[in-house]
């Protein structure tokens, strides 16, 4: 979607918050492009300060409420470097008519190689005997036996573009794909069209049909109050002893409770997590989840490449930058 705007503060005479550090190189460029830039610390500004201020706002990572953006005056657009944008307050943005933008698709293959390194991380117990043995821990790897990727019944949860690369990598692995995607249209992935070209070959079945015979069940719907909490107890009791758990989606969509409790109890055999509730996650943040052996926990790096990073966020900067001066706007989502 595009969109074209008439600007009161042209780019060169405009105040951007930049919410989060993003790529070097393009904040190098806000630099240059734009009238001033505030951050979060810079000069002492606090982030209440910074919105104060701001015409624009770009963001990497971090959260907008909706009091945060009905305090920001001159506050004009927010534009996004990836996908999800459930962190901004999108009622709060349409009141005062603040355009929202981000970069739909752009770490697509990116998340979904990161999927696949959690899933083989985690059947194969990777982190688990390198902390030991770096530990000066004896492995024997008769002891340390474990699952595989090769061959294994994959459940994706969710059919957009991550879920559709991610399809395509686990399927070189030989595996059958479950999906569950109550909200796709059923000729999607059988049909070539623009957006997803190649068939993948898969059998589409229900939430609890899925967890029931998936060897590695894999986390791509968006967090939405429908799937806040979608997997949590009662369906985790669905799920094989040998199962894995692969969430590179949002955190919430998993009870992270729940989880911590099955891995625990045997229910589970493990879990690779790149997402959680509360982010930045990490140390007590993470809860017994970062106690766990057969836990890998990512501080949300799916998109984290290094021209994945610079792509998104001079996306972004441009879409600014674009507004500002009255020029075409992509991906606007309020």
């Amino acid at each position: 979607m595009t969109i074209n705007a008439d600007a009161s503060t042209s780019a060169l005479c405009a105040t951007v918050f930049v919410l989060t550090p993003i790529h070097p190189k393009v904040e190098a460029e806000a630099d240059r492009r734009f009238g001033r830039v505030v951050r979060i610390g810079q000069d002492g500004m606090t982030k209440a300060e910074c919105l104060a201020v701001a015409d624009a706002c770009i963001c990497r990572t971090g959260a907008l409420s909706a009091e945060e953006i009905k305090s920001a005056p001159r506050l004009r657009i927010i534009a996004r470097n990836g996908t999800g944008y459930d962190s901004i307050d999108l009622p709060a943005c349409k009141e005062r008519g603040v355009l929202l933008t981000n970069v739909p698709g752009g770490n697509a293959k990116a998340v979904a190689e990161l999927t696949i390194a959690l899933a083989l991380a985690v059947l194969r117990r990777v982190v688990e005997c390198h902390v030991r043995i770096t530990s000066g821990l004896l492995t024997p790897s008769i002891d340390y036996l474990s699952g595989s990727l090769l061959g294994a019944t994959v459940g994706l949860i969710g059919m957009g573009d991550i879920a559709y690369h991610a399809a395509h990598l686990f399927r070189a692995f030989g595996c059958t794909l479950l999906v569950c995607s109550p909200s796709s249209p059923g000729a999607r992935w059988v049909t070539p069209d623009k957006r997803y070209p190649l068939p993948v070959e898969h059998e589409r079945v229900g939430l609890d049909e899925l967890l029931e015979r998936a060897d590695v069940v894999s986390v791509h719907c968006p967090l939405t109050a429908t799937t806040d909490g979608l997997i949590g107890a009662p369906k985790m009791r669905k799920m094989k002893p040998s199962a894995v758990v692969i969430n590179t989606s949002r955190g919430g969509i998993v009870d992270e409770a729940a989880l911590a409790a099955a891995l625990k109890e045997g229910r589970i055999a493990g879990a690779g997590l790149d997402v959680f509730r509360t982010e930045p996650a990490f140390g007590a943040s993470l809860g017994e989840l970062g106690t766990l052996p057969n836990v890998v926990c990512l501080p949300h790096l799916g998109g984290s490449t290094d021209q994945v990073a610079y792509d998104g966020c001079m996306i972004a900067l441009e879409n600014v930058e674009n507004f500002l001066n009255g020029k075409t706007v992509v991906h606007r989502v309020a």
